[in-house]
């Protein structure tokens, strides 16, 4: 990929690799994913981490899909 930009590449790529603190890596369905927790029973999926190729295209899968933290969860 080639970007064509004025901007100076420190402020392009500033943050790209920070994480946020509050994530956690939950396994659900044999998926093991990034999780930002946003109550004690639900977390928002910030990316997939080790599962099947067939599990992205399951859109319950997806980023930013819900997931409840408690049933058939277990934290890594």
């Amino acid at each position: 990929m080639t970007m064509y930009t004025v901007m100076p590449p420190e402020q392009l790529w500033s943050g790209m690799w920070r994480e946020a603190g509050d994530t956690k890596e939950i396994r659900m369905n044999g998926l093991l994913m990034q999780v930002r927790p946003v109550n004690d029973t639900e977390a928002v999926i910030v990316r997939l981490l080790d599962c099947p190729l067939e599990a992205y295209l399951d859109p319950s899968n997806l980023p930013g899909a819900t997931v409840p933290l408690s049933g058939n969860t277990s934290p890594t």
